[in-house]
């Protein structure tokens, strides 16, 4: 069985940030700053997925984007692909 997942520990500055993003009006990242603060709570991604009713791989891939880019995960990418075939 595979180990869970988490982020790794917040610095006060980041807590502080995804804790002001629970109060966004985006849902992107009113739903990163969720999972992001279940992770640090030491929440299992299944787990963090059943509460907030999304999928386990979301979960995953929002603290993966964490350890990327910290806050800057934050920010919604476009959903267009990187490449397009002729």
């Amino acid at each position: 069985m595979k180990s869970p997942i988490y982020v790794r520990a917040l610095s006060p500055e980041e807590q502080a940030e995804l804790e002001a993003g629970l109060r966004s009006s985006d849902a992107f990242i009113l739903r990163r700053s969720q999972i992001l603060l279940a992770s640090n709570r030491k929440q299992r991604p299944k787990v963090i997925a059943q509460n907030l009713g999304c999928a386990t791989q979301t979960v995953r891939h929002a603290i993966h984007a964490f350890e990327e880019k910290s806050l800057d995960c934050l920010k919604q990418e476009s959903s267009l692909p990187k490449t397009v075939q002729a």
